[in-house]
């Protein structure tokens, strides 16, 4: 000890920081490799498990393009066709992700930019979902970006309005980054109470709402590296920060961004059960969630995202994540983050969680997706690996506080080895993992 008081200045704080960086590398290998059970008690819901199979954002465009599908001998040339198949499969739920945009324009361009998200999450090709449900019988879950195109955990976009005149009018001439969070908040409340009244009157059924995509960094224009006078410094951010913020300091995301979000939220959610009494539905069952990204969280920093949602006024039902295992993420292995998240999840806060996008490769990965090819232990990008993880997460989340579960983009191409079935010129076929019996 006397040593070390003898020092000078500049040798003790680089010893204080070398000891705290040892801590944290201790920590986080600690982290990567240790995984236990004992005293984990999963949160107990009566909600029936949610089985997603669903046709995605892209399948109206697939069919519009000349694709087809088979199953069992068995031609599906209609998106109809396949929601009937996915049902068959055990499907028990739909599913139509919104952004701001309202009507499908004649080119794949946002601001002089491509977009290839540009025209496949309108507003009116949500409403087509929407009856598509309702003919079926089937509930549908709709996700709410409250973003013009797009969002998810890299990049975000703030919502527009101007194709909705009287939800417009509301920002009294200012650009949505002038707006303050009360006033963001009078547009958001009323653009849901449209959004939801608009869905529930093509007859579907909703019984859970998500709000936001992927929304670890923000949501509706209040988001890491968007301008907004809700708080100027988020503008300044760098997308680094993404990926050390939920590592090194969750406490600046609470204090910057999440806490602002919940209340975000909270206003949306207004909006919808307004829909629902205006309409004379019962709403007393409806549930919310929003998702986020788990690749670039920690487990605890996960529930925390979810408490100050609770503590600032977005009381979620429902914990949402993404979990795809060949991603680049956190932790060595995949499988340790996911259980680790779903415990930490029902643990600190209570809540059961839904796996709101999951799919693992059946082969190598490649262009915009070539670093996805993560193997987990005990599960090949084969076929047969990517079954058996699909079964493997399902059931190990029955028994572990998972509600349910979303295979991102099943019949999707372009998703490369991730879907459900494999194509050539443009003629789907089912692989293992679609075959399997998931009831």
């Amino acid at each position: 000890m006397n040593g070390f008081m003898k020092m000078k200045r500049s040798m003790k704080v680089f010893l204080v920081i070398a000891v705290i960086l040892v801590i944290i590398l201790i920590k986080i290998l600690t982290a990567q490799f240790f995984y236990t059970e004992i005293g984990y008690t999963p949160v107990q819901t009566d909600e029936p498990f949610r089985m997603v199979l669903s046709v995605s954002p892209f399948t109206e465009t697939a069919f519009e393009n000349g694709y087809t599908y088979e199953y069992d001998g068995r031609q599906i040339e209609t998106i109809e066709d396949l929601e009937k198949l996915y049902i068959e499969k055990g499907a028990t739920e739909m599913y139509v992700r919104i952004a701001t945009k309202r009507h499908v324009t004649d080119e794949d361009i946002t601001d002089g930019e491509p977009d290839t998200n540009a025209n496949v999450h309108t507003f009116d090709q949500a409403i087509e979902l929407c009856k598509l449900a309702a003919k079926l019988d089937i509930p549908i879950n709709p996700e709410v970006m409250c973003a013009y195109t797009y969002m998810d955990m890299e990049k975000q976009q703030a919502p527009r309005f101007d194709e909705y005149p009287e939800i417009y009018a509301l920002q009294n001439g200012k650009d949505w980054s002038e707006l303050t969070l009360d006033e963001i908040n009078v547009v958001l409340e009323a653009y849901a109470k449209f959004l939801a009244t608009q869905i529930l009157s093509t007859g579907c059924r909703v019984d859970n709402w998500n709000l936001g995509n992927e929304a670890n960094f923000g949501f509706a224009g209040v988001s890491l590296g968007l301008e907004t006078a809700v708080n100027p410094k988020l503008a300044d951010q760098s997308d680094f920060m993404r990926y050390l913020l939920p590592l090194f300091n969750p406490g600046w995301l609470e204090d910057n961004i999440w806490k602002y979000n919940a209340s975000e939220f909270a206003a949306v959610k207004r909006g919808i059960l307004a829909a629902y009494d205006e309409l004379s539905i019962d709403s007393s069952d409806v549930k919310f969630s929003t998702h986020i990204a788990t690749v670039v969280m920690t487990p605890d920093a996960s529930a925390r995202y979810f408490n100050c949602m609770k503590a600032n006024g977005y009381d979620v039902d429902t914990a949402g994540i993404s979990f795809y295992p060949s991603a680049p993420s956190m932790y060595l292995d995949s499988m340790i983050l996911f259980k680790k998240t779903v415990m930490a999840i029902n643990n600190k806060c209570g809540l059961p969680v839904f796996i709101g996008e999951f799919s693992y490769p059946s082969g190598e990965m490649s262009g915009a997706f070539a670093g996805w090819n993560k193997v987990v232990n005990g599960y090949p990008n084969t076929e047969e690996g990517q079954a058996a993880m699909y079964r493997d997460v399902v059931e190990w989340g029955k028994t572990h506080g998972v509600i349910g579960i979303r295979y991102w983009a099943a019949d999707y191409e372009d998703w490369g080895t991730m879907g459900l079935f494999s194509f050539d010129n443009k003629h789907g076929v089912p692989k293992a993992g679609l075959l399997q019996n998931m009831n």
